[in-house]
């Protein structure tokens, strides 16, 4: 997304220090005259350049309102893995009717986090925006006591920072909006649906979870020992991606339809045009039920029903 400066530029075009007389002639009279008349014309001209600059800082300002996500991009905002083109089977024959049918799809290459979105990385963020209202809600929701204990970013002394150990977990209560914003900020995007079990996958093809058909205790979060866990707390895949099962839920930027993967197209998918919620993937330490990589979630774009583990990866386009 660009954006635009007002500029304007205001000359005085040189003008001899008297007309029509001259200042040492006697002839003072008709000289003040005109220079009482230069004078009004020059302020004029400066309350014309006044009033030009004013409305050029209103419109940056205005501009800047209306186009924030345009700013610097932070250091720190994380690695990325390169995930190969080319086709797999997306889907599976295990899960409820929505994974249903299993299709081969064909993907161009991108970028993909190496791991979710941190409670620091999205503090940084809210620094810069503040945490704002969109569609009614804030961006990450710390209001209310149970929202403010499970939330691992507060505010302190006008600042946003993560709670203390929490750093380097992924941030969560986070909306569709607010990872979205965030994705934009740094130059990336929310990955579609495809492109998430793309690289969950891996190089396997059909295989029940991230690693294989089995999942242990040593690979993921699956004891529940722990809530969330720092990034990379364990192994990744084979394209070098953590924590893409058993974490956090992950937002996607399709629309969820049950009925897709009969319609889907076979190249680069991105969803339904439409639809009342988002897409989510890769399960949650919560739910237990989640952790096989075809398994698809949805919720409301404001994150209403499974916001206290939902967080985010970004992804970008290889060019």
């Amino acid at each position: 997304m660009g954006g635009f400066a007002l500029d304007c530029c205001g000359k005085i075009p040189p003008t001899p220090l008297c007309k029509g007389g001259n200042i040492f002639s006697g002839k003072t009279l008709t000289c003040f005259s005109w220079l009482l008349d230069r004078q009004s014309q020059t302020e004029i001209i400066y309350n014309r350049i006044e009033v030009l600059s004013r409305m050029k800082t209103f419109f940056i300002h205005l501009l800047l309102l209306v186009v924030p996500l345009t700013m610097a991009v932070p250091t720190g905002a994380g690695d990325m893995a390169l995930i190969p083109s080319g086709a797999f089977l997306m889907g599976s024959l295990e899960g409820i009717a929505d994974e249903r049918p299993v299709h081969r799809v064909h993907l161009d290459s991108f970028y993909m986090d190496l791991h979710p979105v941190t409670n620091a990385d999205y503090a940084r963020f809210l620094n810069v925006f503040g945490n704002r209202v969109e569609r009614g809600k804030r961006w990450l929701d710390m209001d209310g006591p149970l929202s403010s204990w499970l939330c691992k970013i507060r505010k302190k002394e006008g600042r946003y920072v993560p709670k203390s150990g929490y750093e380097n977990h992924p941030v969560i209560k986070v909306s569709w909006y607010g990872a979205t914003a965030y994705a934009r900020w740094v130059g990336k995007r929310l990955p579609t649906e495809a492109e998430w079990e793309r690289a969950a996958r891996g190089i396997w093809e059909g295989q029940r979870y991230v690693f294989g058909n089995t999942i242990t205790p040593d690979q993921a979060n699956v004891a529940c020992f722990h809530a969330t866990t720092p990034v990379g707390s364990y192994p990744p895949n084979d394209f070098g991606l953590y924590d893409l099962t058993a974490s956090v839920w992950q937002w996607g930027s399709d629309w969820y339809d049950p009925d897709y993967y009969s319609r889907s197209p076979s190249r680069n998918p991105k969803g339904p045009e439409s639809g009342t919620q988002k897409v989510l993937r890769g399960g949650s330490w919560f739910h237990k039920d989640s952790w096989r990589v075809g398994t698809r979630g949805a919720d409301n774009p404001l994150s209403q029903y499974f916001c206290f583990v939902t967080g985010f990866r970004c992804v970008k386009d290889a060019r």
